[in-house]
């Protein structure tokens, strides 16, 4: 399968894309300024931004669902953005699930395997999600620069 330009962000990237006060969010801007190819959300990274959002202490505001939303269907507003629909399965993998040696890495896991099976990268800001994939697997990842 030949490498993909598209690029699924984990909930930590779109947190820093979406936050203004976020630490990272002028490098969540400039990276995806620099991207030219498909960037994704999914239904899982979608629902944990929403989760994120809604809550004052992580957003440093309340907000009403309504208005998170809004935020969110702001991704189609760039034409380069896409939703994936999620059909990954980690009991039928295209990475490599040996990694796993606790439930902290499931879920990082599922959102590169789901990225995989669309012929995407996952995006991040967290070097720490690259020494917990398989090495034979790491170049499916790219680390955001912050």
């Amino acid at each position: 399968m030949p490498e993909s330009s598209g690029l699924l962000f984990d909930v930590n990237a779109l947190v820093a894309l979406t936050l203004t006060t976020h630490q990272h969010h002028q490098a969540a801007h400039r990276f995806l300024a620099q991207h030219n190819g498909p960037w994704a959300t999914s239904p899982m990274t979608e629902s944990a931004l929403c989760r994120l959002l809604l809550n004052p202490v992580v957003a440093g505001v309340q907000r009403s669902f309504g208005e998170v939303v809004v935020i969110v269907k702001g991704f189609a507003q760039d034409p380069r953005w896409v939703f994936l629909a999620d059909d990954s399965r980690l009991s039928d993998p295209s990475v490599d699930p040996r990694v796993i040696m606790g439930h902290s890495q499931v879920t990082d896991l599922h959102l590169l395997n789901l990225a995989v099976r669309h012929n995407m990268r996952l995006a991040t800001f967290d070097g720490k999600l690259l020494s917990g994939v398989a090495p034979a697997d790491r170049h499916r990842m790219v680390l955001i620069p912050s």
